[in-house]
């Protein structure tokens, strides 16, 4: 479905149900079990590829892999892949990391950098990394699902996605009124920190992040570069089952182009569950229930900065050009699950990814299940 294929993060879909699990209580980690869930289940939904791994803290409790990357190339745990919206936590990181290097204010009017922009006078920048600005989300708009489709390898500049979205004049909701997801919110809000810094955002992620973090393995690229080895991808979108690994994700702007690895995510985890970039009272913010009576928030299951919570799990579940991803970041136990999977000729889910995550997760923080 093209709606799956262009949705970086789709928290909107959610819905989740149980309690979380009490603070301090042992998760479950035994990695034969995990091993077997993931069988089961990338089975169940006919995926073609799957890397899986599970930390606790940096702890490594597992990493494996399953099936071909292309036919007679196994997947391997090394491959690198298109992360989407799991980037999106880098984006908000650094967003906070630059508030408090005086750079910009969360309460800042987004007229400051983009003066002619449709309610830019109304939108603050809190309201972009929540996404609760109210620009109408440009993927949902079908002459540009067309386009994308009909030349995947096309460019799309960030002023070209933003116009989509504000073509007519109208906003989804008025500014700060309600939540919803917006690739608009994302790709104005990359636009914000690349003019607010003076610099681009794949000079800031190295300054900040990748390099003192030792992600060695993610990486910004400006175009469709994928570096090797690489984990391919697959998709049936044009009526015809095809290699997609290539395909440009310019259409997803500053969240859509980083690319990484499994045990570079498995690193990331901890990093962002514990605010490790930014001082407790920004982690707090940055993971705080503001959202809850806006749109279809909720407090098990809200939007925060650039991730869903949902009882206790920091989740996201991108999927772009063909990979399909699910990443959770347990708050109470420090567990860290990385998924991405990719797509057969007969696949049955183009969700693989999150359900394996799902299935995961009732197992290792019993009593916990997040469904769609």
């Amino acid at each position: 479905m093209i709606a799956t294929r262009m949705s970086l993060l789709a928290f909107f879909c959610l819905m989740v149900s149980a309690s979380s699990a009490a603070e301090g209580s042992a998760p479950n980690l035994d990695p034969e079990r995990l091993r077997e869930i993931v069988q089961v289940e990338a089975a169940m939904r006919g995926a073609r590829a799957v890397e899986f791994g599970v930390w606790r803290a940096e702890t490594k409790i597992l990493t494996m892999a399953l099936g071909p990357s292309m036919t007679t190339v196994p997947a391997t745990t090394n491959m690198h892949y298109r992360i989407g919206g799991i980037a999106e936590t880098f984006m908000s990181t650094l967003l906070l990391m630059m508030v408090e290097q005086g750079k910009l204010s969360l309460d800042d009017k987004i007229s400051r950098w983009l003066p002619d922009l449709l309610k830019a006078d109304e939108v603050s920048v809190r309201m972009l990394v929540a996404n609760t600005a109210g620009y109408i989300d440009y993927a949902r708009v079908q002459d540009f699902l067309d386009l994308q489709l009909k030349e995947p390898f096309r460019t799309f500049t960030d002023q070209e996605l933003i116009a989509y979205s504000v073509r007519d004049g109208k906003m989804g909701f008025p500014p700060g009124s309600s939540q919803q997801y917006s690739h608009t919110d994302n790709v104005i809000l990359g636009q914000v920190i690349q003019r607010a810094a003076h610099e681009s955002m794949r000079e800031l992620y190295d300054k900040n992040i990748f390099g003192p973090m030792g992600m060695k393995e993610t990486q910004f690229p400006i175009d469709q570069t994928i570096p090797d080895p690489v984990l391919h991808a697959f998709t049936s979108d044009r009526k015809v089952y095809e290699d997609c690994t290539h395909w440009n994700p310019s259409w997803g702007s500053t969240p859509g182009l980083p690319t990484s690895t499994l045990d570079d995510i498995g690193r990331w985890g901890p990093i962002l569950g514990m605010g490790r970039l930014i001082s407790r009272e920004h982690f707090r913010e940055q993971i705080a229930p503001t959202s809850v009576g806006k749109g279809r928030n909720r407090p098990d299951l809200y939007f925060a900065f650039g991730f869903g919570v949902a009882n206790g799990w920091i989740v996201q579940n991108p999927s772009i050009n063909g990979y399909s991803g699910a990443f959770g970041y347990n708050l109470p136990t420090g567990v860290t699950i990385v998924v991405e999977t990719t797509k057969s000729e007969t696949s049955t889910d183009d969700a693989a990814a999150f359900e394996i995550l799902r299935e995961a997760v009732k197992y290792v923080t019993p009593g916990e299940q997040i469904n769609f």
